[in-house]
């Protein structure tokens, strides 16, 4: 063996060098400490992340459970007219103008049934001239009222009407006529000329009177009528006999109004003792009301008579508009033939029909969150009412507030013929649930 250097054992790898040193306790502390911040950080950002999301669905949570529920809404299903069952019913109805009757009480029958044109009411209007003043000064059953003065202007007016051959009553300067006498005045001969001191006394002037008129007729449901003086001597005071027919009822359920309108003649100061141009007025079962004509409207008559139906006393009223004497070119006089007519045949055909059976379903209550509630009818709507005549329908529906509601909740009414009912829930109507408050997306 020569070569003295070399070893008889091989040498030591080097990887048993590197175990050596990883070996020593700052090695292992090194390599740790590498490890545990690498991993570490890993793991906090997971955590973060994990917060964050827990966060965003709490919040998401929150959101959808307080934030505002969409409105329900109501949706109107029923007709605009309904038919009174049987065969048309035969009535002495005008060949020319048109016509309304109604048992006190009742619904109204007219000619034409529907579709009737405003048309020009002569001296009618003061009927709601004598209404508004009522309504703004009631009279007690025996009072006479305040006094309004008559002035030198009231006067001259008189004058000029009485030149242009109006329907008038004297009066002179300096007299004074309480508020009873003046609506006498206005009702029994007519006068015109009364019609503006009253509208003056109550309004301040005419113009505004007369817009006073208007927005009574608009809140009694008169959409075919329009004012454009208090005495209908302008052919710009329209209506239609189902509209005056409304006024002519709620007129003489003011006992001043009735009290004035059923007497056949007055006395009064100046020009003495005046008759009613009404002269059915003490006849034939009549207490009244009003007759009006001119060349525009022809001749007019609202009326109210005592008469039997189905045995019972009662009131049948009525209005004929725009008629005409075709030998004679009388006004009134065919106004009032007609009239009775009307009159006398009405007991003989009305009766007491149903037009709407309860629970009939006139619409629906929809939501976003629940499938849709019927609405019906409460009750029935029995009338006294023409078989075969067509009524108008008025259907107001109001959307609740309340997300949830008992089964028979009122939603709305349902009018035919002056006779109401309430509309209602068919079933119960639930709120949103959890489910759905957690799951919209609008």
């Amino acid at each position: 063996m020569g070569g003295g250097c070399d070893s008889p054992f091989p040498k030591e790898p080097v990887l048993a060098r590197r175990s050596l040193y990883l070996d020593s306790r700052s090695a292992r502390r090194s390599s740790y400490s590498s490890y545990r911040r690498e991993g570490g950080g890993v793991v906090k950002k997971i955590v973060i992340t994990l917060i964050v999301l827990v966060l965003l669905a709490i919040g998401g949570a929150a959101y959808q459970l307080t934030r505002g529920v969409p409105q329900q809404h109501v949706v109107s299903s029923f007709a605009a007219s309904v038919t009174a069952s049987g065969g048309q019913t035969k009535m002495p109805w005008p060949k020319e103008g048109q016509a309304a009757v109604a048992v006190a009480g009742g619904a109204t029958i007219a000619y034409p049934a529907t579709g009737a044109h405003p048309a020009a009411i002569a001296s009618l209007a003061k009927m709601m001239t004598a209404y508004q003043v009522l309504h703004d000064h009631p009279l007690g059953a025996t009072g006479a009222g305040p006094r309004m003065r008559v002035t030198a202007k009231d006067v001259a007016d008189y004058r000029h009407r009485v030149i242009g051959q109006q329907s008038v009553l004297a009066v002179r300067a300096g007299e004074q006529l309480s508020e009873y006498t003046a609506l006498e005045a206005l009702l029994i001969p007519s006068a015109n000329n009364v019609a503006a001191i009253l509208a003056r006394w109550d309004g301040g002037s005419i113009p505004a009177f007369v817009k006073k008129m208007n927005a009574t007729a608009r809140a009694m449901g008169l959409t075919q009528t329009h004012y454009a003086d208090p005495d209908g001597t302008s052919p710009a005071t329209v209506s239609t006999a189902a509209d005056q027919l409304v006024l002519a009822q709620k007129a003489m359920a003011i006992p001043t109004f009735t009290k004035i309108v059923r007497q056949p003649a007055a006395t009064f100061p100046v020009a003495g003792t005046v008759f009613n141009y009404n002269y059915m007025i003490g006849h034939h079962g009549f207490i009244g009301i009003k007759t009006g004509s001119d060349a525009a409207a022809g001749g007019c008559w609202a009326f109210a008579a005592r008469r039997l139906v189905d045995g019972k006393p009662t009131v049948v009223y009525g209005v004929v508009l725009g008629q005409h004497g075709k030998k004679t070119g009388a006004l009134i006089q065919p106004a009032l033939n007609l009239g009775r007519k009307l009159a006398d045949a009405t007991p003989g055909v009305v009766r007491r029909v149903t037009l709407v059976t309860g629970g009939t379903d006139v619409g629906t209550l929809t939501a976003p969150w629940r499938d849709e509630v019927r609405l019906v009818t409460q009750h029935s709507l029995t009338v006294v009412a023409a078989p075969g005549q067509k009524y108008a329908t008025h259907l107001e529906l109001k959307a609740p507030t309340s997300h949830s509601l008992d089964d028979g909740a009122v939603v709305g009414t349902l009018t035919v013929a002056g006779a109401s009912t309430p509309v209602i829930l068919e079933r119960a109507a639930a709120g949103p649930t959890m489910k759905w408050r957690f799951t919209r997306l609008g």
